[in-house]
């Protein structure tokens, strides 16, 4: 990477800061060659606030809650301010080159909470991904001058946390890095799901326990075994309705249901109105596939 030159930006917009627009804090590309540099995040004034920092060069160390982490390039961490953490330059490195964001809580520490649950505290991502790149176009906006009032900042706030979202569900949709037991189950499913009729039997075809294979498919797709199948039975069942004559009955057979009544209630349930609707394509969009990704 070319060294360009590194500087931290402050943001205070007056014209959102008593909305409930998202809040921009500082914005920074930092290079840190002294052991001097160490952040206490239960000592520091200036929060409630989140910051995510990512490691371009060198290392740094973050201990959070008790436990040390190196942050290797393409590493990130993220924390909440104040906090139990610290994070600094440590003795065995020399150097550390950083781009980090830090924001106000308000309205997004649901958001927050959610992305640390499905990406840790420390997570690896690639200096390529939309997040980063992002991060870096921001940096450079604030360098040019281009980050002019709190609604740009507000929008740049919400674009690099949804991001982060992209980001976690790309890694989550990624089937070859499901554990084995799952890619067995989501096989299974894709090419039993008229069949299948419970979860004992996914479990017992994976070699776990019901409880245990319920919590491990859940970490992996986002999804549990059985919202995993009806998403599955939904989206062939949009093809058949746009593609054949078959009544709802018959789909409902052809899809695993028992009945057409009650293939129209998990159908209503997950698309917002009935199939018959979708037949029809009269007053709403006639998609002939639908995907719930």
């Amino acid at each position: 990477m070319t060294h360009e030159h590194f500087a931290v930006y402050g943001y205070r917009f007056l014209d959102t800061l008593e909305s409930s627009f998202y809040q921009l804090f500082a914005l920074g590309r930092e290079h840190i060659q002294t052991h001097a540099y160490n952040w206490d995040g239960m000592k520091r004034i200036d929060g409630p606030l989140y910051l995510f920092q990512y490691t371009v060069s060198g290392q740094g160390a973050v201990c959070i809650e008790g436990q040390t982490y190196d942050l290797k390039p393409r590493t990130a961490f993220m924390v909440e301010i104040p906090g139990e953490h610290r994070y600094f330059l440590p003795e065995t490195s020399s150097e550390w080159e950083f781009y980090f964001i830090l924001f106000r809580q308000k309205n997004l520490s649901e958001q927050w909470a959610e992305l640390v649950t499905r990406l840790g505290h420390t997570p690896c991502i690639p200096e390529d991904s939309g997040a980063i790149g992002l991060l870096k176009d921001m940096f450079h906006a604030s360098a040019n001058h281009r980050i002019t009032d709190g609604y740009i900042a507000s929008s740049l706030v919400y674009r690099f946390v949804m991001e982060l979202f992209r980001f976690s569900e790309t890694r989550r949709k990624e089937k070859a890095s499901w554990p084995l037991p799952v890619q067995r189950a989501v096989q299974q499913l894709e090419t039993s799901y008229c069949e299948l009729q419970s979860l004992n039997e996914l479990a017992s075809n994976a070699g776990l326990s019901k409880y245990h294979f319920t919590r491990v498919f859940r970490d992996a797709t986002g999804l549990t075994p059985i919202s995993y199948l009806t998403k599955i039975r939904i989206e062939r069942s949009v093809e058949l309705l746009r593609s054949t004559s078959l009544s709802m009955e018959e789909i409902a057979r052809e899809i695993g249901y028992s009945s057409g009544s009650y293939f129209i209630k998990v159908f209503r349930k997950w698309v917002g109105y009935p199939p018959g609707e979708v037949r029809d394509g009269r007053e709403i969009v006639g998609f002939h596939h639908l995907k719930f990704d």
